[in-house]
């Protein structure tokens, strides 16, 4: 081999560098349109992407609780560069390397500049959406995306919200549609995915309905959410979606006409458990009003099943801080009941 080949050859690209993200997704549906992803034949990309979402719960969290970042400037005015020009090439390079949980912070300080034109920066990220070829780059399109969503991108937001990794960019560009259509997308988002993607998306869902939510209307489709989100099987990931859920879902009233949801409530519980001293997400049931009033109804409904009422009385004793009162003494004696059968 001569030296201009050595010094002008590239190496052969990879699989993922001649394949856009999105179509390595679309290869991971898995058949029966059943939800989530199929295993990526890269190990190394999966395990990007099971670490990428991992941290991006817990990183977006603390970035809500602590502000936005600092650092950004360049990669701010570059964002809007390519947004006045619809350099979708641009906008690849100045999100190179972007940590996602970062993406918050960038959209922060992108909307205070003079400059800023949402419907262009959404149209740029559209653009560079098929083209990105790494999990970093497309979340950035999506944050980006949410900008400006139309009724167009839905097809987009539900292949790529099967991605752990990006489900909550997802949730977020939904956000943008017209209020009306924002329940019924997310349900769908959540409909599609699974595991830790599921509950983010759940997690955005029900946040618009707290009382400083977006949403100032009930939850007209709890009983679904309760379900999707009771499905999702690690404790730790369901945990995302069932602590704003049990405060919005008014799941009481639910369980008198549904006793059918006793299930998922209970799944919901012990999940909300994980929080607050045990470590997990949220403050923990006894800090949880709906969470503490749910318990209470599933343990004192002797028509319940049995084994749902275990699982919250269970619930209640393994949350930290311990839950005072009625609730406590309630799973207290319901345990100590079923012991001595």
């Amino acid at each position: 081999m001569s030296l201009l080949d050595l010094l002008f050859r590239r190496r052969s690209p990879s699989k993922s560098a001649r394949h856009g993200l999105l179509d390595r997704l679309r290869d991971r549906l898995p058949p029966g349109n059943a939800p989530g992803l199929l295993p990526s034949p890269d190990p190394a990309e999966g395990e990007e992407e099971r670490l990428l979402g991992e941290r991006l719960g817990i990183e977006l969290h603390r970035h809500a609780a602590t502000g936005r970042s600092m650092g950004l400037s360049r990669r701010v005015a570059a964002v809007a560069s390519s947004a006045q020009r619809l350099d979708p090439r641009e906008l690849e390079e100045a999100l190179a390397d972007l940590e996602p949980w970062e993406l918050p912070s960038l959209l922060e300080a992108l909307a205070a500049r003079r400059d800023f034109a949402p419907p262009r920066v959404a149209e740029v990220a559209r653009r560079l959406a098929p083209l990105a070829r790494d999990f970093r780059t497309l979340a950035g399109a999506l944050a980006l995306l949410s900008k400006g969503t139309r009724e167009a991108d839905r097809d987009l937001l539900r292949l790529a919200a099967r991605s752990h990794a990006l489900a909550r960019f997802c949730a977020d560009a939904v956000l943008a549609l017209e209020p009306a259509e924002v329940e019924p997308a997310l349900l769908d988002l959540a409909s599609v995915s699974d595991g830790l993607a599921r509950s983010l998306i759940l997690e955005q869902l029900a946040i618009r309905h707290l009382p400083d939510g977006a949403s100032a209307g009930p939850l007209d489709r709890a009983e679904e959410a309760l379900r999707l989100a009771g499905a999702i099987e690690e404790p730790i990931e369901r945990a995302y979606a069932a602590v704003p859920l049990l405060e919005v879902s008014k799941a009481v009233p639910l369980l008198g006409s549904r006793p059918e949801l006793a299930p998922a409530l209970a799944s919901c519980l012990e999940a909300v458990s994980r929080g607050g001293w045990n470590g997990g997400p949220g403050p923990g049931l006894a800090r949880l009003p709906g969470a503490m009033a749910t318990a209470e109804a599933l343990i004192g409904r002797q028509e319940l099943p049995a084994a749902d009422r275990l699982r919250a009385a269970r619930a209640v004793v393994d949350a930290r801080p311990i839950p005072p009162g009625p609730v406590r003494l309630a799973a207290d004696k319901l345990l100590a009941s079923l012991q001595a059968t």
